[in-house]
């Protein structure tokens, strides 16, 4: 009986001193780290392939790096670095050779370099153009240092992510690092790559959750007994939080702070230098979504195809219609356009821009404008005068206006309304303009590359043999182009030419930018001051009257010539056909020209629109063929709508069921009452009663110890505490010793039943808990 009373003292709670051997294989699996452990890393790598996945499917540049492998070696190489016994300053070093080393290999492994140089001579060059500020990087070349930066950057954060996943039990930074990876990504990406938020949502809050689980296992052995109903019910939770998250943020909408956005572009103007800097790295990576800004047009290369896509960029609603221009240029290349400007001025909103020199036969024009693409560009038409957003006014060197952009990129959705001069100068005026040019514009507008071929120059002279004034040499030149067919796709331009006299001698069919590239050329040959600008055509008329919808396809390149008293004149060089959008029959783009195309036409006649409306006109109001027979919902949006219904009902269902569990579990409240009196043999009582609702029924001729050895069997990592009760159960009534237990010996019994209980209840399962007989 002594023996009895020494066992029943005996705290199963100590630390084991010898584990079984199939607890011992659950606890360890080598020298290197718990099972546990191991879980936490492949969770750590699973979550964060995600977000590289999610930039490696984007194709930002081709070729491209292998992320997944880099990802692999930081991880791998943390692992190896967090195990082994070495002075501890050495670890950071080595992994930072090692990330540099990867780097620079996989870097290599997508740069072509030249014939004469190999290629890490040729990486070094390029890293020290790029801090020493050079422009003569190789075509391409600008890519490789988005690939450095995101090579090492993967490095960084799988090594980082690993580290304190494995000796802090961490997992936050790597939830954190990968968030704001793929957030960043998604946000420059279509919305049809949501998909992997979905994905790194779940992996992450699982990785949160697992990690949990690890560090409550470290404190205490029996915390980490979960069964696998109790993990199937945690991956359903997290399932229906991700669903629930991935909804939300598909179908809310975007939160815009626009006149603080304004505010602290108008106060901290250097944060526009710094995204225009060429140390931007990622200035030379193309965009996924649609994007037009000041960087991307102020270069304009002769490519092989023209814009002929049918999406809604734009929304004007005004007056009446005008040709829509975005920038200007005034250096022409062999290879295309450039723009040269040398000064920009910051305007308040609503500050009107000063003009140095008047010009007759102006009128004028207020509109409003809807973005439907990312965009810091504005739309005028004319003369610049005001915008109700703040501005960035670039100047050309001869000090004409080159573009008006906004001071931040404008969201799709965001409308703006400006007030600009119209030209209403007609062809009589313009013929009897003469051509007392002032200095700057004959010094900036007459510029051709030196080695132009001479044959433009004795072409154009050829073709305005006849003509007396220059806007009769516009009308001369513009009338030979017409003779050539318009093609929206041609062969590539072949090494070395020069782009006007491939297309005018060679080729002989082009798009609007052949056209108007020819015209200006051939026009600054003969001395009569031109530049190109590109923009929309006035687009097609939408449902409300004065609204106008400027498609990609509208996009537009066009020539503008100086007449002195008059400025810059519109002119279109591009031939009016029935294969592109050009539709009036005139070089002189005036208000009464575009008025009498019936493609343009619709809203003349009704009354003025109130712009001071306009912001309520967006696309959200198209249907049908205006809308390009789309809805004004994106793919996403109704998924995320979708799921959200069907979550919202899971919710109610789940609500009724918990209701159900709430009420049901009052009956097991009897499990956990106490009587300090019986307290031994009512623990015993109710563990018999469990095990049989879970189908473990004691047989008559058994006894205490020999059934809860049974159970021992079942439930083997709940073996000392099922002893224990049944050790107490025995003292209690054969031991001769009445009365309640003593407060040491309570305690421990009452930690035993809630071990064993918890146990039996999960082997009971949620159903048979709910709608079971008890």
């Amino acid at each position: 009986m002594n023996d009895v009373v020494k066992k029943q003292k005996r705290s199963f709670f100590r630390k084991r001193q010898s584990p079984a051997p199939e607890n011992r294989l659950r606890e360890t699996v080598s020298g290197w780290g718990s099972w546990w452990g191991w879980v936490n890393v492949v969770l750590v790598f699973v979550s964060l392939e995600i977000a590289v996945l999610s930039i490696e499917q984007a194709h930002w540049i081709t070729p491209q790096p292998s992320l997944s492998l880099v990802l692999f070696f930081s991880v791998l190489v943390a692992c190896v670095l967090v195990r082994i016994r070495i002075f501890g300053v050495l670890k950071p070093i080595l992994a930072l050779v090692t990330g540099l080393l990867v780097t620079a290999w996989q870097t290599l492994s997508v740069l072509t370099p030249p014939e004469s140089a190999s290629r890490f001579s040729h990486l070094l060059d390029i890293i020290q153009s790029w801090l020493g500020g050079a422009q003569t990087l190789l075509p391409g070349d600008d890519k490789m240092l988005f690939v450095v930066f995101i090579a090492f950057l993967t490095w960084v954060i799988g090594y980082l992510s690993v580290w304190f996943v494995l000796r802090r039990n961490n997992s936050w930074v790597a939830v954190t690092l990968g968030a704001l990876v793929i957030l960043f990504n998604l946000s420059n990406l279509p919305d049809t790559y949501y998909i992997y938020f979905f994905l790194y949502f779940f992996a992450a809050v699982l990785l949160l959750a697992v990690t949990r689980m690890t560090g409550r296992f470290s404190k205490t052995e029996h915390a980490a007994n979960y069964s696998g109903r109790s993990l199937l019910y945690l991956g359903a939770s997290l399932l229906c939080i991700t669903v629930l998250a991935a909804s939300l943020a598909w179908i809310t909408p975007q939160v815009r702070a626009t006149g603080l956005q304004d505010f602290i572009a108008a106060k901290l103007p250097w944060q526009r230098d710094i995204l225009e800097s060429k140390f931007n790295i990622f200035n030379a990576v193309p965009s996924k979504q649609a994007l037009s800004t000041a960087g991307i047009l102020k270069d304009l290369p002769f490519s092989e195809r023209w814009n002929q896509g049918d999406e809604i960029e734009f929304i004007v609603y005004s007056e009446r219609p005008s040709y829509w221009l975005m920038n200007t240029y005034d250096t022409y290349t062999s290879q295309g356009w450039t723009s040269s400007s040398s000064d920009k001025t910051l305007l308040e909103a609503d500050t009107p821009w000063a003009y140095d020199e008047e010009f007759s036969n102006r009128e004028t024009m207020k509109y409003a404008v809807t973005a439907e693409i990312f965009t810091d560009v504005l739309l005028t038409n004319g003369g610049y005068i005001l915008s109700d957003l703040p501005v960035r006014v670039t100047v050309g060197a001869g000090g004409d206006v080159i573009s008006i952009n906004a001071l931040r990129i404008l969201s799709p959705g965001e409308q703006y309304t400006v007030t600009s001069y119209v030209s209403s100068a007609v062809e009589s005026s313009l013929s009897g303009a003469g051509e007392a040019y002032p200095d700057y514009v004959k010094s900036a507008y007459l510029q051709l590359p030196s080695d132009m071929p001479g044959e433009i120059k004795l072409l154009s002279e050829n073709v305005t043999g006849a003509a007396k004034t220059p806007y009769a040499k516009v009308t001369a030149i513009v009338d030979y182009l017409s003779q050539f067919p318009y093609k929206l796709e041609v062969d590539a331009l072949p090494e070395g030419s020069d782009s006007v006299a491939y297309f005018l001698f060679n080729r002989k069919n082009g798009f609007c930018l052949h056209f108007a590239s020819a015209a200006v050329v051939m026009l600054r040959s003969i001395g009569v001051p031109s530049r190109l600008v590109v923009g929309y055509l006035p687009g097609e008329p939408g449902r409300v009257s004065g609204q106008y919808l400027l498609r990609d396809k509208f996009y537009h390149a066009w020539p503008q010539v100086y007449f002195p008293g008059y400025g810059w004149i519109d002119i279109e060089a591009t031939p009016g056909r029935p294969d592109n959008q050009v539709a009036i029959d005139t070089p002189l783009v005036s208000s009464s020209a575009i008025e009498r195309s019936p493609q343009w036409d619709a809203w003349l006649g009704a009354p003025p629109p109130e712009i001071q409306n306009a912001p309520n006109f967006g696309i959200g109001i198209l249907t049908g063929d205006a809308a390009g027979e789309t809805d004004s919902l994106s793919f996403a949006a109704k998924l995320g709508r979708a799921l959200l219904i069907i979550l919202a009902v899971a919710v109610i269902i789940a609500l009724i069921i918990g209701i159900i569990l709430v009420v049901k579990s009052f009956s097991f409240r009897w499990l956990w009452r106490v009587d300090r009196k019986t307290l031994a043999y009512e623990t015993y009582l109710n563990m018999c009663k469990l095990a049989a609702m879970v189908g473990l029924i004691p047989r008559p001729q058994q006894t205490p110890l020999e059934f809860t050895y049974q159970l021992a069997k079942v439930f083997p990592q709940e073996a000392e505490a099922l002893d224990y009760i049944a050790q107490a159960y025995v003292t209690s009534r054969f031991g001769g010793r009445g009365g309640k237990p003593a407060l040491a010996e309570e305690a421990e019994i009452l930690k035993a039943r809630h071990l064993v209980y918890n146990t039996l209840l999960q082997r009971l399962g949620m159903m048979r808990r709910l709608f079971g007989k008890r």
